[in-house]
């Protein structure tokens, strides 16, 4: 097939652009031609440049089928639909279509051919808006890559780095960004002292970077907590798999995620994981099989979960390395990513 893939720049850093990335892979992998259309940048101009060369490719390329990699896109291939008589896909993820509220969105999303998305919260989400889509959502779930995400000792580098000798660590990986707070890396920090009256070898690593890095910081000089947590910054490619692999427990009771990375690269590393129940973390975690899902407001809660794992008060299975890899694979394997959009495209 010759397909129109619309999206934002994949090559940023993000989860839904790291997603496109291995999207575009499993198409070209099945032979099908992409073309592929980014927009870069959110000025006024760039977003008209960025639809102009949306109706010139619709006329020189001729696709089979257009793919708008975000709800934003569908109006587009809405009009390619109505002027050119071309079939398109829209693919969710979360918070994006949870709460739709341009008309001309919503219609795209019920002309669409078919919705793709991530978790089944989120197909419940667009279904309780647009009932009329309801058989025409297809599960293409984030893959993760098993032969990069592996367990692994602790890495002796990163032990002496960030000084974790004898320490239980609770980490995550996140961007620190204003407008992404409800990833609940503060939550985490206020359930700390309650954490340290049970496990008081425990420590808290915090990696990632932005705008909401000096409100964190303030929080941890109000509780004291500046010995108990560490702000590791930007972690690179080279090294994010060992920073999974030195953690005893994953923790980011978010409330506003659609099926999050994070969670399936740490179960493939044999990492225990615990996250929020108001979002689509549930589908990462299978229900609860691989991980404790818990009220994402309630720090006690919170408190309580990170404390059970921490000292083996949970079920053996969630501190069974080879069991929490082997039972995402079997769902989020990226080598059945390919097989997913191979059967989506045939459907159509």
């Amino acid at each position: 097939m010759t397909i129109l893939f619309v999206a934002s720049d994949t090559k940023a850093l993000g989860g839904i652009q790291q997603y496109n990335r291995k999207f575009i892979d499993a198409l070209r992998a099945r032979g099908d031609e992409v073309s592929l259309l980014e927009l870069k940048g959110s000025g006024f101009f760039a977003k008209i440049k960025f639809t102009a060369l949306f109706f010139i490719k619709s006329i020189t390329i001729k696709p089979d089928l257009t793919i708008c990699a975000h709800i934003h896109y569908a109006p587009l291939g809405f009009f390619a639909k109505k002027v050119f008589r071309r079939e398109y896909i829209v693919c969710t993820h979360g918070v994006d279509v949870w709460n739709i509220k341009n008309s001309l969105e919503r219609k795209s999303m019920r002309e669409a051919k078919l919705i793709t998305t991530v978790a089944e919260y989120t197909r419940d989400k667009i279904v309780s808006q647009i009932p009329e889509t309801k058989n025409h959502i297809y599960f293409l779930y984030n893959p993760v890559d098993g032969n990069r995400f592996v367990p692994k000792e602790k890495s002796p580098i990163l032990i002496k780095r960030y000084g974790l000798e004898n320490k239980k660590i609770i980490f995550i990986i996140a961007r620190l960004l204003a407008m992404e707070g409800y990833k609940g890396y503060d939550r985490v920090i206020e359930a700390l002292p309650k954490i340290l009256k049970e496990v008081p070898n425990a420590v808290y690593l915090l990696a990632g970077k932005g705008d909401d890095a000096p409100r964190v910081k303030k929080l941890i000089s109000e509780l004291n907590l500046e010995d108990k947590v560490i702000m590791a910054g930007y972690v690179s490619e080279e090294e994010l798999v060992d920073h999974y692999n030195v953690a005893d427990v994953f923790v980011m009771p978010s409330k506003a995620e659609g099926a999050p990375a994070v969670f399936v690269e740490a179960l493939a590393c044999g990492i225990p994981v615990v996250a929020g129940n108001q979002d689509g973390s549930a589908t990462p975690l299978l229900g609860g099989e691989v991980g404790l899902l818990i009220n994402p407001d309630d720090v006690g809660e919170i408190a309580s979960a990170i404390i059970k794992v921490l000292t083996g008060q949970v079920k053996k299975e969630l501190l069974n390395r080879d069991f929490l890899r082997r039972k995402i694979l079997e769902k989020f394997g990226l080598d059945l990513f390919p097989k997913r959009v191979d059967e989506m495209l045939k459907q159509i």
